[in-house]
C-alpha cells in the first residue's frame, strides 16, 4: 500500500496536469464552443489523454455469471465482444478492453453483485464467487489491465497505459450484517460497497418503493457502526440506491467523504431512485460525489434518452453540489437501455466533445468530471483510514432482534457452558 504522501503526490502531479510519462504538459488549448464536432472530438480526446477518466460501475462480470455461469474458457476480456456470442446480440452487453481503450477509460469500477433474494441465504459464497470471476477474469487480460487497491494505483497504471481495474461490491445484503466480512472484502480487493440495493439490509433502508423487509428507517445504530468500521478499514461508502432517509443519516455519520457511484437527480426525473435537491447540497459539505448514471429510465424517465440528458443530469450536479462533486458511473452492461450517443464505453469522448460546446465547462473542470473528482474523494479515504490507524477493530454484533426472524437457519454460537453439555 503506497503510503498517504507518496498517494498526494500523485494526485497533485495529476490536478497539475501531468502526461504519461511522468513529464509536465500543457493544458490543451480549448476549443472554441461553436467548433466543429469533429474538432471538439478531436480536443476531448487530447483531454482524456492528459488526464484519467474514471468509471464508477460496471456490471459486465454478473453477465458472466448470467451468461456463461463464471466459466472463462470461451470469454477474453480482450477480445471484441461485438463479435461473438452470446455478447453480441445482449442489449445488456456494452464493455470489452478493445472499446474501454477506445473510450480513454483510465480506471473502472466492476461491480461485484449478488441478487437481493439471496439475502439471509448464501450470499457471502456468491459474492465471494463474483470478486474470484472478476479476478480471473483482469488476469486473464494482463497486457491491458490490472487489479490496483489505491488512488496512486490508478495514476500509475494511466502512465503503463493499461486499463485500472478496481472493484466494488453492490448490495450491503452480500456483508451479511457482519463487520469481519467488511475486513476480509477489504483484504480481497474491494474498495466500496454500496450500502444498499433493490433490498434494505438489517441495518439500512434502500430507495425502492415497497420492498421487504419492512422500512429500517434509514440507518441504524448498528449501521452507523458499519459506516464508521468502513471508514477505519479506507472502504469507500457508495450510496447509490440507498433511501434519501439513509443517506442523510450515513452524511452525518460518516469521517470520510461518500460517493453515489451510479445515481442521476431527481430534479429531471422525478423516481426514489434519483437523488434530491437538498442530498446534493449536503454532499458538498461532506466534499463527496455523484458518478452519473446513464441509464435511460433514471434520466428521462422513459425508455429513451439522449447525450444531452446526460449532460443535464451532470449540470443539475454541478449546480447542486458544485463542479467538485460530479464524475461519471454509467452502469454498462447492468442496463438495457442507453441514451443515443452513448450506446457502450467506447463513446466517453463524445460525452466530453458535447461538454466543450458550454463556455461554463473549463477545461479543468472537465478534467475534474473526467477523474480528478473521484481521485480526490479515494485519496481523502485513504488519509482517513491513516488518521484512524490507531483505532481497534470493531467487534460489535448486529442486534438478534434485527435478524433474528429473517434469519432462521444460521448457527447460533451457544455458551462455552451449553457447549460442553
Amino acid at each position: 500500500m503506497c503510503s498517504v504522501a507518496v498517494v498526494a503526490a500523485v494526485v497533485a502531479a495529476a490536478v497539475a496536469g501531468t502526461g504519461t510519462g511522468g513529464h509536465a504538459s500543457p493544458l490543451p488549448v480549448r476549443v472554441s464552443p461553436q467548433a466543429p464536432h469533429l474538432e471538439r472530438l478531436q480536443a476531448a480526446r487530447e483531454l482524456l489523454s492528459h488526464s484519467p477518466l474514471i468509471d464508477g460501475h460496471n456490471d459486465l462480470a454478473w453477465n458472466v455469471r448470467m451468461f456463461l455461469h463464471n466459466k472463462l474458457h470461451s470469454f477474453n476480456l480482450s477480445s471484441d465482444l461485438t463479435q461473438e456470442r452470446p455478447w453480441m446480440n445482449s442489449p445488456f452487453s456494452h464493455t470489452d478492453l478493445p472499446r474501454l481503450k477506445k473510450g480513454q477509460v483510465a480506471a473502472q469500477f466492476w461491480s461485484v453483485y449478488v441478487p437481493c433474494e439471496a439475502q439471509y441465504l448464501n450470499t457471502v459464497q456468491l459474492l465471494l464467487e463474483q470478486i474470484d470471476v472478476v479476478k480471473r477474469m483482469i488476469a486473464a487480460s494482463p497486457a491491458d489491465t490490472t487489479l490496483v487497491r489505491s488512488s496512486a494505483g490508478i495514476m500509475e497504471e494511466f502512465e503503463r497505459g493499461r486499463v485500472a481495474s478496481l472493484m466494488g461490491v453492490e448490495g450491503g445484503h452480500g456483508l451479511a450484517s457482519s463487520m469481519g466480512v467488511v475486513r476480509a472484502l477489504y483484504d480481497l480487493g474491494i474498495r466500496y460497497v454500496t450500502l444498499t440495493h433493490k433490498c434494505h439490509t438489517p441495518w439500512a433502508e434502500c430507495s425502492e418503493p415497497g420492498s421487504h423487509p419492512p422500512n429500517t428507517r434509514g440507518l441504524t445504530p448498528y449501521g452507523k457502526e458499519m459506516i464508521l468500521e468502513m471508514n477505519r478499514v479506507g472502504m469507500l461508502v457508495d450510496l447509490s440506491h440507498a433511501s434519501a432517509r439513509t443517506a442523510l443519516d450515513v452524511l452525518a455519520a460518516s469521517r470520510a467523504p461518500v460517493i453515489f457511484s451510479h445515481s442521476a437527480t431527481r430534479a429531471l426525473c422525478h423516481i426514489d431512485r434519483n437523488l434530491p435537491d437538498d442530498i446534493l447540497s449536503s454532499l458538498a459539505v461532506n466534499e463527496g460525489l455523484v458518478m452519473v448514471s446513464f441509464y435511460t429510465d433514471f434520466l428521462t424517465c422513459s425508455h429513451s434518452a439522449t447525450i444531452q440528458d446526460v449532460v443535464g443530469h451532470i449540470n443539475q450536479v454541478r449546480t447542486m453540489a458544485g463542479v467538485d462533486h460530479v464524475g461519471i458511473g454509467a452502469g454498462f452492461d447492468g442496463i438495457n437501455r442507453t441514451p443515443e450517443g452513448l450506446e457502450d464505453v467506447s463513446r466517453y469522448p463524445e460525452l466530453f466533445a458535447e461538454l466543450l460546446k458550454d463556455p461554463t465547462w473549463s477545461l479543468q473542470d472537465l478534467k475534474k468530471l473526467a477523474g480528478l473528482n473521484l481521485l480526490r474523494v479515494f485519496r481523502r479515504v485513504e488519509q482517513v483510514r491513516e488518521e484512524l490507524g490507531g483505532e481497534k477493530p470493531s467487534e460489535e454484533i448486529i442486534p438478534i432482534h434485527d435478524i433474528d426472524a429473517r434469519w432462521p437457519c444460521r448457527y447460533k454460537f451457544a455458551s462455552l457452558d451449553d457447549a460442553r453439555t
